[in-house]
């Protein structure tokens, strides 16, 4: 099915009907809510059926594709800014946007898993944008009241508390009133799990149980987390392009720099995609990052490192 879906069309995203008498309710309902997002006039909408299997396809109109040449999504912010009522809905179409300009089709199985995945998306932007912490390579600290560590584990959530708010606390001064000193890729997994917790909160109470009892004993991380909770696109041989992000993406910037890239918390740099062509700036939240400004500041790290006579 999924396979079906992906090689559907060659751009944007793709949403798995039931049954047939499910197409036209669905499709109405989507142009109802491009409409009221001001963004009707930006995206193909289509219904196609093939090997008993039926989806609603979005995909961006030539007028969207002129507004970002090259699947450049940063301009889409500016765009939408005298179009949309509120900055929740501006959000909201400029993921929407971003996935229809997709290089790749995008499949959801199903209507529930869209929906999912569009708030997961704004709920990621929202803590990525008010997560502010310590830089500090030799040090890890967490909210005390929430988090016990262990050698073996890890930081590991207390008993009888909510991870959601152990992660909010750990990642926001603004609810916690301190900073929490990480590495970034650590942090890159605590603001893309809290997404995922915020979700389950509303939609699967089992499922929520399950991953604040995983974090009671052993935190994922590294592939660990990748491979259970996050899908990655694009490879080496055929990467995305360049400029080409969606809201609540999580990116590695890698430190192409044999020599500093040896440094623990030099080797690279992940970051939230927080839309308008800014990334999160972990260290200073009223700061992000534009594309250029985080390649530089990576570029610099190869001219300010020096060998001691320790080597």
């Amino acid at each position: 099915e999924t396979q079906a879906l992906t090689h559907a069309q060659s751009i944007g995203f793709a949403i798995s009907l039931v049954d047939q008498a499910d197409l036209e309710r669905r499709l109405h309902q989507v142009q109802r809510c491009l409409r009221l997002l001001g963004i009707d006039d930006l995206l193909d909408c289509e219904v196609h059926n093939a090997s008993n299997l039926s989806w609603l396809h979005l995909s961006a109109n030539d007028q969207l594709q002129a507004i970002c040449p090259n699947f450049d999504t940063a301009p889409i912010q500016a765009y939408l800014s005298g179009r949309s009522q509120d900055s929740e809905s501006r959000m909201v179409a400029e993921i929407l946007l971003a996935m229809a300009l997709s290089p790749q089709t995008i499949p959801f199985k199903t209507t529930r898993e869209f929906k999912s995945a569009l708030r997961m998306r704004r709920n990621a932007v929202d803590v990525a944008s008010r997560t502010e912490l310590s830089f500090d390579t030799d040090a890890i600290t967490r909210p005390q009241a929430y988090w016990v560590y262990t050698k073996e584990n890890g930081f590991l959530l207390r008993q009888g508390v909510s991870l959601a708010e152990g992660l909010e606390r750990a990642l926001c001064p603004d609810v916690s009133g301190s900073t929490y000193a990480f590495s970034c890729q650590r942090a890159s997994e605590y603001l893309m799990l809290y997404a995922v917790v915020r979700e389950l909160s509303k939609v699967n109470q089992a499922g929520l149980h399950a991953v604040e009892e995983q974090w009671r004993k052993r935190a994922l991380t590294g592939d660990d987390f990748l491979f259970r909770f996050l899908e990655e696109r694009g490879t080496r041989e055929n990467p995305m392009p360049m400029r080409y992000y969606i809201p609540g993406d999580r990116i590695w910037f890698k430190n192409p720099d044999d020599h500093s890239s040896d440094i623990e918390g030099y080797e690279g740099s992940w970051v939230i995609y927080i839309g308008g062509g800014r990334f999160c700036n972990l260290w200073d939240r009223q700061n992000p990052y534009t594309l250029e400004e985080k390649c530089l500041e990576i570029f610099y790290w190869s001219k300010s490192t020096a060998v001691n006579s320790n080597g």
